[in-house]
């Protein structure tokens, strides 16, 4: 290293004596050479712009008409490697194919993911295993939406064996809900038929009680009949099971002749209104059916109305009797809270009950509420309600129904408590007051 930097050093030092013109070439040659030596090919596109090697089959140079430039010589297998290389990096890279995206729920399919769904099917996955993929089940549902008839027989016949292991999975269960909704009603009762013997197990299961939802849309009726004679005997376990409850909803949707949820619900009221998943076929039983069908349901609630209005569920029931109950349920629940309107109103689920009651209240109700209110007790009732986290806003709803004199005697009546009587929730209703006096 020493004795070429020398050699160097006395090259540049000859030359000193020469033109500068000669030195200044000398320099530009030396950087030329120190270019092509340090700058390896490393893409197509260095190779395109490389100048053209010599046709000497021995051994190939970095062209230069030049004689005082330097040249390095290259081996011709290494440049036989290096263009194969290159040719594969030019069709990958320089010349890409198109993507083709998929349009999907969620926006489109990365060219990733493309590749991937494109592999799958050159290696003939079936169309069933398909179904099981969370984007390919999406390719599938567009494909039998957009398709014609016989890209949707194809399909059909694809995964109809399978019909009952889709509709169970988590992917698949969309393509057989799909293929209801868009096929013809031979192709239904074709589906009916191969899960007629596992309604009651898919009526039980996460994904497979959508596809009997589903089915009981579609399908003609002597099949719904036909499907609902196979869960009567299960429809009490069905009712407070958390998939099958759905399944008993979407009959009484769509089943006018549906009397036998009725009687259960009837039979079995104090355990289904109270349970999370039975007070909601209760409330659709409520709000479905006429009430002629209702009068022996109604008379097993109203009994049980003051304990429902306290039960974390069975308090919507009561609100439910509230709104369009009949008379005497709605007298029941009116002589109770009045006469335990600082209990209702500071619990948790019964507060609900006590504002949706106030909301249909007459005016002699609110009347009478009002005068209990005002009683000078110790401590004050009205006081305490205002000092509540769930009775101020019982107040509120109150005030709001009360007339100009019944707002003038709470008014005055606050107006005589001091200010450390109030809790957090005392101002609440303080700041209500003080917005609908600016208004």
């Amino acid at each position: 290293m020493q004795e070429t930097e020398q050699s160097e050093k006395d090259m540049i030092g000859s030359l000193l004596d020469d033109d500068e013109s000669e030195c200044s070439e000398f320099r530009s040659s030396i950087t030329k050479s120190q270019q092509h030596s340090q700058s390896p090919i490393k893409s197509f596109k260095d190779l395109k712009e490389s100048p053209v090697l010599n046709e000497d089959p021995t051994q190939y140079e970095f062209p230069s008409v030049d004689p005082s430039n330097f040249y390095i010589t290259v081996q011709p297998t290494f440049i036989e490697q290096r263009q194969h290389s290159l040719s594969q990096e030019f069709h990958s890279y320089m010349l890409p194919q198109q993507p083709i995206y998929y349009p999907c729920q969620d926006g489109y399919f990365s060219q990733k993911r493309t590749k991937k769904l494109q592999l799958q099917t050159e290696i003939d996955s079936t169309i069933s295993q398909q179904c099981q993929d969370q984007y390919a089940s999406l390719i599938i549902q567009q494909s039998f939406i957009q398709g014609n008839e016989y890209q949707r027989e194809k399909i059909f016949k694809g995964l109809v064996d399978d019909l009952f292991l889709l509709s169970k999975h988590k992917f698949g269960n969309y393509v057989i809900q799909k293929i209801i909704e868009n096929s013809n009603q031979n192709t239904r009762t074709l589906m009916f038929e191969q899960l007629n013997s596992h309604i009651l197990e898919l009526s039980y299961d996460r994904f497979g009680c959508r596809v009997i939802q589903k089915l009981l849309e579609f399908i003609l009726i002597q099949q719904k009949v036909q499907l609902i004679n196979q869960l009567k005997p299960y429809a009490l376990i069905l009712i407070f099971d958390q998939c099958g409850n759905h399944v008993i909803q979407k009959i009484i949707d769509l089943v006018t002749d549906a009397d036998f949820i009725i009687d259960l619900v009837t039979n079995n009221v104090d355990k289904v209104v109270s349970h999370p998943y039975g007070c909601r076929i209760a409330q659709k039983c409520l709000e479905m059916f006429p009430n002629d069908k209702l009068q022996a349901l109604y008379i097993s609630l109203i009994p049980l109305c003051e304990r429902l209005s306290f039960c974390q569920y069975g308090n919507y029931i009561v609100q439910h009797m509230i709104n369009s109950g009949p008379p005497k349920g709605f007298e029941v629940i009116g002589k109770f809270i009045k006469q335990r309107i600082i209990e209702v109103s500071q619990d948790k689920y019964a507060s609900n009950v006590a504002q949706r009651y106030i909301t249909y209240a007459q005016d002699e109700d609110i009347a009478s509420i009002c005068k209990i209110l005002m009683n000078q007790t110790v401590p004050p009732m009205l006081l305490i309600l205002i000092n509540n986290s769930f009775g101020n806003y019982v107040m509120q709803n109150f005030y709001s129904k009360c007339n100009d004199k019944q707002k003038e005697q709470i008014q005055i009546q606050v107006s005589k408590y001091e200010e450390h009587q109030f809790t957090q929730f005392g101002r609440h209703f303080l700041q209500y007051l003080a917005r609908l006096h600016a208004c």
